[in-house]
């Protein structure tokens, strides 16, 4: 089995598509402005969007984030509630994704997934883990043993059967079009 051909944290497709769900500063600005999105207790939107930097937001789930989707922690060097400038946000989020892909790449070796070069799985399998953390992803039981059958090419599930699987999930009710659009890149996989 052949796991050591992967993409890399800096791969542009995921950084594009992971920036694309979980948005710029000026989406967060916007649904801030809106009300979409509601600023962290300890953090002051308004000044943050005066000195252009990124303000700490709770997300979907109740949690404090700031960046792209970074999780606040309390092990950051910087402030997260006062404006975390843009060298800081793009830091933060290769440090998340570097994270994330070895979270994925531990699924595949516990599933036994055959990944090795399979670009759009790897990219789909880390943007979930960053979604929702690895252990939220890991209890897809279901829809990673219909990834591993597709990967593996067993005859057993198609990729579309294990779209379907991702798709039956709170995870999927949550996050809506985010959720579409990432299973269908898996879907496309079929008619290759």
């Amino acid at each position: 089995m052949n796991n050591e051909d992967w993409i890399l944290a800096s791969d542009d497709e995921l950084l594009a598509s992971i920036e694309k769900h979980e948005g710029n500063k000026a989406a967060i600005y916007a649904q801030l402005r809106d009300g979409r999105l509601k600023a962290a207790k300890n953090c002051d939107a308004q000044y943050c969007m005066n000195n252009n930097t990124w303000p700490a937001y709770i997300d979907s789930e109740g949690l404090d984030t700031v960046g792209i989707g970074h999780l606040i922690t309390g092990n950051e060097p910087y402030d997260c509630y006062a404006g975390v400038s843009d060298q800081d946000v793009m830091m933060q989020l290769s440090q998340d994704v570097e994270q994330h892909l070895g979270s994925a790449k531990k699924l595949t070796r516990q599933y036994g997934m055959n990944i090795g070069g399979n670009y759009v799985v790897q990219r789909f399998m880390t943007e979930l883990c960053f979604n929702i953390g690895h252990g939220g992803y890991s209890k897809f039981k279901n829809g990673l043993r219909k990834l591993t059958a597709a990967v593996n090419r067993t005859g057993e599930y198609t990729y579309s059967h294990a779209a379907d699987e991702h798709l039956d999930s709170k995870w999927a009710r949550q996050v809506h079009q985010r959720a579409r659009n990432m299973v269908n890149t898996l879907r496309a996989l079929d008619d290759i």
